[in-house]
């Protein structure tokens, strides 16, 4: 389950970095509105929060780019995937502790 949500997380990196991609190439105009987001670790980059926060409310919508629609699906479905994991992770270590104490 770790090595799952693992996964998950670094496959939501990658789509984040290309949603991010796609906005600079496909529509460069709002891509420099938003100050060049891009996925970085530092999580206080305002820009990379903005960039979030346009992806998250689905601002991105009112730009009809079918790809970074499918993109946002894949970030949800690693989404998904990460919270399902750590839940069930969780459940798994509780069954283990009540059961195995």
């Amino acid at each position: 389950m770790a090595l799952l949500f693992i996964v998950s997380m670094v496959v939501q990196i990658f789509n984040i970095q290309a949603f991010f991609s796609r906005l600079e190439k496909a529509h460069a105009k709002k891509y420099k509105e938003m100050q060049k987001p891009k996925w970085r670790i530092q999580l206080a980059d305002d820009a990379f929060k903005n960039g979030l926060k346009f992806i998250r409310s689905r601002s991105f919508e009112s730009l009809n780019d079918a790809e970074l629609t499918t993109i946002y699906r894949r970030i949800k479905l690693s989404d998904y995937i990460a919270i399902a994991s750590a839940i069930i992770a969780v459940c798994i270590t509780l069954y283990q502790a009540i059961m195995l104490t």
